[in-house]
């Protein structure tokens, strides 16, 4: 507990750093680039190392994982039980941002029925700066959804937290901003009224937007469920414009790299909650009812980011054989206490510089300067400076520039 408190004491720091991003990078058009939140490619079970926290367990297998890396997480349901067998890492706290991405590889086994009811298994979710650390996720001011049900693809919001429990069915939309957009006061942006269910003393809702077609198949072929999938998802809240929620928040969601859902009208939160944020992912996969055979999902290489990364050039920035010019891999670990290794791939031989930053965008070690082979390279840093003193516990920057063609930066955490 003491380790993810320090966590926290440090990603608040961290929020310093959005202000200083402009002097470190200058007029560098990689300030319109996504910003990789975390990364994880569950080689191992040291969640805590990775900045996870909560459960910090789980399943790693080597049986099973996609190209060019060496395992992956593994869920598998028991009948009749609800959850992973092994468990899951839990959650990870995250940079503030308006808005999320999370890509990641699934694959199904050959028997995966999921819940057979219109509903779960839920599988991934973000959560906002107006619930906890270790609020449940089905009651939250908000709490976004990614997962599939019955092979059909779905992204999904709920904000049960904010139902007006006096005005339940009433339609507040052109009343009040303080009311639930997923369900129980109404329709707020034209896409229906969401779902509206007793919970206890309370109500839940909800409220989805679906692929339209199956895209995880029983039979071999291009949607087989049991071969790996690339999937991408991407949520951005909505503006707040004179205290009034404006229906132009986006979802979107990609199968191997084709957007098959896309919306940029939808009102996610009301004018009660300007200053929501993103801040926490959930990885929580979930059949209610309990599972109605013994199935499994498998999980490899995953990113959170800002926005979508692959709209900057990288497939996956995972995989060695991307067809990005380069890739600059988030470091391992993150946050760290000695010594951490910062990845990177050269697509063909040229000069590289990789260099550390301070918050004030003040040069500190430069590790890399020097023309290298293309291929994958990496380079420990021991949390020093050019003069071999270390340097105090903080938030820092990491840049590469790669000739002409590449530049990039990421941040990372040293803890003492």
């Amino acid at each position: 507990m003491k380790r993810i408190f320090l966590i926290l004491i440090v990603l608040s720091i961290a929020q310093i750093a959005v202000a200083q991003i402009q002097k470190l990078t200058g007029n560098n058009p990689i300030i319109a680039d996504p910003i990789i939140l975390f990364q994880e490619d569950f080689e191992d079970t040291l969640f805590e190392l990775r900045g996870w926290y909560d459960h910090l367990s789980g399943t790693i297998t080597t049986a099973e994982h996609i190209e060019g890396s060496t395992a992956c997480f593994e869920c598998k349901f028991l009948q009749g039980e609800s959850g992973c067998e092994g468990g899951t890492p839990g959650r990870h706290l995250f940079d503030e941002t308006d808005e999320v991405y999370l890509s990641y590889h699934v694959k199904y086994s050959a028997n995966y029925t999921g819940s057979n009811k219109p509903y779960h298994p839920h599988e991934f979710h973000f959560i906002t700066t107006e619930n906890g650390i270790y609020v449940g996720p089905a009651w939250t001011h908000l709490t976004t959804y990614i997962e599939q049900n019955e092979g059909e693809p779905l992204l999904a919001i709920q904000d049960g937290e904010n139902i007006d429990e006096s005005n339940i069915g009433v339609n507040l939309t052109e009343i009040t901003e303080e009311r639930a957009v997923a369900g129980c006061n109404g329709d707020s942006d034209g896409y229906g009224d969401g779902d509206c269910y007793s919970c206890g003393a309370v109500h839940c809702n909800g409220k989805q937007w679906r692929a339209g077609s199956i895209y995880f198949q029983d039979e071999p072929g291009q949607f087989y469920k049991n071969d790996w999938h690339f999937i991408e998802a991407y949520f951005k809240l909505n503006s707040i414009v004179e205290g009034i929620g404006i229906a132009d928040g986006i979802v979107k969601y990609w199968y191997d790299g084709e957007l098959i859902i896309d919306h940029e009208d939808i009102v996610i939160r009301t004018g009660e909650f300007p200053d929501m944020k993103f801040y926490q992912f959930l990885m929580a996969p979930y059949i209610g009812d309990g599972s109605p055979v013994e199935q499994v999902m498998w999980i490899d290489n995953m990113t959170v980011a800002t926005s979508r990364v692959t709209t900057y050039g990288i497939d996956d920035p995972f995989i060695p054989n991307s067809n990005a010019k380069s890739v600059l891999s988030q470091n391992y670990p993150n946050p760290f206490f000695q010594r951490t290794v910062i990845g990177y791939q050269l697509q063909v031989s040229g000069n590289v510089v990789l260099e550390i930053y301070n918050l004030s965008g003040k040069g500190i070690r430069t590790l890399v300067n020097n023309n290298q082979s293309d291929g994958e390279h990496s380079v420990i840093w021991d949390g020093t400076n050019d003069s071999g003193k270390p340097v105090p516990a903080g938030v820092y920057f990491y840049k590469m520039k790669y000739g002409d063609t590449f530049s990039g930066y990421k941040k990372m955490i040293l803890m003492k």
